[in-house]
């Protein structure tokens, strides 16, 4: 899972906080559509 940012800087960090959890939502969507 997600342990830590590898980005330094706010801006990098909410970027990177925000494909995390993109990738999160499309994992779980896949799970309810296939459920």
């Amino acid at each position: 899972g997600f342990t830590r940012f590898h980005l330094r800087g706010l801006g990098k960090v909410k970027t990177e906080w925000a494909l995390v959890t993109l990738a999160y939502n499309c994992k779980r969507m896949a799970r309810i559509r296939a459920a």
